[in-house]
């Protein structure tokens, strides 16, 4: 009986992993959204593994835990990497703007005229450079 419960828990979480995955997000806040929830996923997978890793435990009942952790780490570190790429990619792109207000100051133009310009597109490269940094927990 213990053995067809833990399979049938196993089964539902895998499921619900695959299903967290198969979401592809299309936003930033999607995909942090998603990487949560697998974090969620990481942390009950974890809590099912210590509960199973009981001396009267099978070695088959701990290898279907560690497999649902080894499945639920993966859709962690997956949905962590899009995160990242989307902080990369807003960075990258207020250095484009950045760089673009810059070319876009004309040789007879003061800095005068141009500044405002200017400290606006390195604020949204400082704002960008801090949100990757508090994604990263750095």
């Amino acid at each position: 009986m213990r053995s067809t419960t833990r399979r049938a828990a196993g089964v539902a979480t895998g499921l619900m992993i695959l299903a967290t995955a198969a979401c592809s997000s299309e936003t930033p806040e999607e995909n942090t959204e998603q990487a949560c929830a697998a974090a969620e996923q990481l942390g009950t997978a974890l809590d099912d593994f210590a509960t199973t890793a009981t001396p009267d435990a099978t070695v088959d009942e701990v290898m279907t835990a560690r497999d649902e952790v080894r499945a639920a780490w993966q859709d962690l570190d997956d949905a962590a990497d899009q995160v990242a790429q989307d902080r990369g990619q807003a960075l990258d792109e207020a250095w484009d703007g950045m760089q673009q207000a810059v070319e876009d100051v004309d040789g007879d133009e003061t800095l005068q005229d141009a500044a405002q310009s200017l400290k606006d597109e390195a604020e949204n490269v400082q704002e960008a450079r801090e949100a990757m940094v508090d994604e990263l927990g750095c």
